[in-house]
């Protein structure tokens, strides 16, 4: 049985941050599309999300990191179909945009923040942090979005709302790992 004293260490939303040192990641290479660095501790996890290329995982440490891919050209196609297509903004603006919209869909009482990322490895991107509710959990997002030449990617990292400070400092690291090949 655990003393209070346990009790509240364990509870406690500190942790100490997760190490960005490289020996801590592996490099993994998709498709021949993209490469991305993963914490060793995560795992392949192929049921994280049904568009996802790349899923990877750590239950017992509620992290989680997927990168969604799709084609720019029929982003572009459908997007302004539907008339929701801005031809004064990039792609990846009208990207970011509608992402966005999707997030706020999909989560209670989210708040995005914009921050501080025009481009990964001379490739043009974005980056949000996000908080939310989903199914009932205090979540934290990182997502960065990022315009290959031919493809649009998302890659998404998240945790527990109070595992932030724990895994923030490594979410962006593996965002600022994007290579596309």
């Amino acid at each position: 049985m655990l003393s209070e004293a346990t009790k509240e260490i364990s509870n406690s939303s500190y942790e100490a941050s997760e190490t960005t040192s490289e020996g801590a990641y592996k490099t993994v290479t998709i498709d021949n599309l993209y490469q991305l660095d993963v914490p060793k501790y995560m795992k392949d996890m192929p049921s994280l999300h049904p568009d996802a290329s790349l899923e990877y995982a750590n239950i017992y440490k509620e992290t989680y990191s997927v990168v969604i891919h799709e084609d720019k050209q029929y982003f572009v196609d459908v997007f302004k179909e539907i008339d929701e297509y801005n031809d004064s903004l990039s792609v990846l603006e009208n990207y970011t945009i509608v992402q966005k919209k999707s997030l706020k869909e999909s989560l209670i009482k989210p708040r995005i923040q914009d921050y501080g990322l025009s481009e990964i490895n001379g490739i043009p991107a974005r980056q949000i942090k996000v908080f939310g509710t989903v199914e009932g959990i205090d979540a934290f997002y990182i997502i960065a979005f990022v315009e290959g030449k031919d493809n649009l990617y998302m890659i998404m990292n998240w945790t527990l709302e109070n595992r932030k400070d724990k895994y923030e400092n490594a979410f962006e690291y593996i965002n600022g790992t994007f290579k596309i090949i």
